[in-house]
């Protein structure tokens, strides 16, 4: 995989930009490079909102790994929305992986787990709390009911509680949603009691950060009024002000954790076993053991301010690439705005944008076709512009974007709603390995490809338009109202040039005579085959349609009269070729005249076509009189 005859770890996740997943991922990268391995990342964005098709556009992703080709996968399921797709996740891992697999903070039934201690984690918050800072009345805020990690961790603090003889009242517990949607809700329930909380522990530090937000947004002081503190150890608990106590969990060696026991079992043989690891108490302002002074605090708040900078920055420049994108209808001038913006992703070697092949508005795709294009691509460093360069998709990648060393690509799905339109490849520097990608550009990217897709549809649906009116329905020839404009353009150049211009009208026999007989299908033909002969014997340069029920016009210049006399000649045999045949039980005949002249400054198309017409009628009677039929 990756053309470089490494083996590859697949890893399997959603919600990959964030920091959570960013330092667990950063520690598989890191020790899977350093055994020589290849990282195949494939993640979902999550179903932000409720939208259902978003939803399944979005979990296409998981249709793409070659699962047979992996050596190794990793399942980091734990912040995925929807238990089904975890569940759809696990079942395709299970059944067609061929390799050893690991699972990251969730236990899943036969697949060995690296696990924090949850028990041991939360009892180091607790017991500061109780113990360091006397706190009697403790609040927590957990996580969602069926969750296992909350699950623990709620158990952790019951566990606790008994021990030091504290009594848990029905409001002290609120299930929240291991992000920042319910710390209101949680105020209200904590706060609904005449006992004032001495604290509030969450169990994890988004939660913590957003409950403290809340409280101070009421009028109450941290950790004066009420002590907070969380669970994790993230940078986002340090940002704040004041910044939450909490317990670090190893995240980044989680990962490496992961790949060890991987590579022990390729390597050694030695069968996976569920790993425990243990978090360390981290205390900061929340709680009152650290003040806003500390040198690593505010080395953590600088780079935090640096962090919040570079993310406005991003949020004003896809802005502005929305705006630009708006301007294009085209997979290549999607490509050139694209290639100007990237590099405002911190660093970012290479992306791609591989797209399904043939891909139609009208047939929506549930799949990554076979075959592949990669439309976009920024390669070490450089834009290729309006690349399209075909690859296979059990390869990932093309050629000419790998390299021999290890490497580690990030892939999430490019889909419009429930429409897979491809993918994208994210590669980042090897000394930033676990980079963060931007649910803001991937949005914008696949508007803008399914906004190109629609572009083309409508112009074609125009040209079909636009052919439709200039063409007849049944023999495909131009109309009337096509001749009198193209027609008549060749006719205005014709004089103005002063060149002899010729107008041949040719009128089907007895048309009337087939339909009242062999039935309206069988003049339908009639009329068809009439027309075939006409394209078959007029030149590419003449203009030729079907102006009426059993009527074709002819016009053209030539420099000699006898090369008209010759096509009409050749139109009369091809009809006498068909009759002999004898496939019909009747014959088809046509009768035509043309006049041939150098038109004066007054001469108009009508006047050369009534002309033209005075001689086709006089043609027919005498074709009627030689075939001895009777005039109608």
């Amino acid at each position: 995989m990756f053309h470089n005859g490494r083996k590859t770890i697949g890893v399997f996740a959603e919600k990959m930009s964030s920091e959570v997943q960013h330092k667990v991922c950063d520690g598989i990268i890191r020790e899977a490079m350093a055994n020589g391995y290849n990282v195949a990342l494939f993640s979902s964005q999550g179903s932000y909102g409720q939208s259902h098709l978003f939803c399944v556009g979005d979990m296409q992703i998981f249709q793409l790994p070659p699962y047979e080709d992996l050596s190794g996968a990793i399942l980091i399921l734990d912040t995925m929305d929807q238990k089904e797709n975890i569940q759809k996740v696990i079942n395709i891992v299970k059944n067609r992986c061929r390799c050893p697999i690991v699972s990251i903070r969730m236990t899943i039934p036969g697949i060995p787990t690296v696990l924090v201690d949850n028990l041991t984690c939360m009892e180091n918050v607790i017991r500061h709390v109780i113990e360091d800072h006397k706190a009697k009345h403790i609040c927590f805020m957990t996580g969602p009911k069926d969750h296992f990690d909350a699950i623990e961790r709620l158990n952790s603090f019951k566990d606790l509680m008994e021990e030091y003889r504290l009594p848990i009242k029905e409001h002290q517990i609120f299930y929240g949603d291991f992000w920042t949607l319910r710390a209101a809700a949680a105020c209200d329930q904590f706060l609904s009691s005449d006992e004032k909380p001495d604290a509030i522990i969450c169990a994890n530090d988004y939660m913590a950060v957003s409950l403290a937000s809340e409280l101070i947004r009421r009028g109450y002081r941290i950790p004066d009024d009420i002590i907070v503190a969380g669970y994790d150890g993230l940078d986002y608990g340090l940002s704040f002000s004041p910044s939450i106590t909490t317990a670090e969990a190893p995240l980044e060696e989680m990962g490496r954790t992961s790949v060890r026991l991987i590579h022990e079992k390729l390597v050694r043989g030695i069968t996976p076993k569920t790993v425990y690891l243990k978090s360390k108490l981290c205390l900061r302002e929340s709680c009152g053991c650290l003040n806003g002074h500390d040198l690593k605090l505010m080395s953590i708040r600088r780079n935090q301010y640096e962090t919040l900078q570079l993310s406005s920055h991003m949020s004003t420049v896809f802005s502005y690439m929305s705006i630009q994108l708006a301007e294009y209808t085209t997979m290549d001038g999607v490509s050139d705005i694209i290639g100007n913006y990237l590099g405002n992703f911190t660093n970012l070697r290479s992306f791609l944008a591989c797209l399904n092949r043939n891909m139609d508005i009208d047939h929506k795709m549930f799949r990554y076709t076979n075959e592949m294009d990669v439309r976009v691509a920024y390669v070490d460093g450089e834009m290729r512009p309006r690349a399209n360069i075909p690859f296979q998709k059990k390869d990932l990648i093309p050629l000419e974007c790998a390299s021999d060393e290890p490497q580690a690509w990030y892939f999430l799905p490019i889909h419009f709603l429930d429409y897979s339109m491809g993918y994208e490849a994210f590669r980042f520097q090897e000394d930033h390995p676990a980079g963060k990608t931007s649910f803001q550009f991937d949005v914008m990217l696949s508007n803008s490809i399914h906004e190109t897709l629609i572009h083309a549809k409508m112009q074609k649906m125009i040209g079909e338009l636009q052919s439709s009116s200039l063409h007849d329905a049944l023999t495909g020839l131009y109309n009337r109202g096509a001749f009198t404009t193209y027609g008549g353009q060749m006719f205005d150049a014709a004089r103005e040039t002063k060149q002899p211009i010729f107008i041949a009208v040719l009128d089907m026999d007895n048309l009337k005579q087939i339909n009242d007989v062999y039935g309206h299908i069988e003049g339908d033909y009639s009329l068809k085959r009439v027309a075939t002969a006409i394209s078959k014997c007029c030149k590419d340069q003449y203009i030729f349609a079907r102006t009426g029920g059993d009527e074709y016009y002819v016009i053209g210049q030539e420099e000699a009269e006898e090369t008209i006399e010759a096509c009409l000649k050749a139109f009369d045999a091809e009809l006498d070729a068909f009759n002999a045949t004898k496939q019909k039980d009747y014959e088809i005949h046509a009768s035509h005249g043309y006049y041939y002249d150098v038109p004066n400054a007054n001469d108009t198309l009508d006047d050369f076509v009534k002309v033209a017409d005075r001689f086709m009628y006089h043609n027919k009677l005498e074709n009627k009189k030689r075939r001895g039929e009777l005039l109608r």
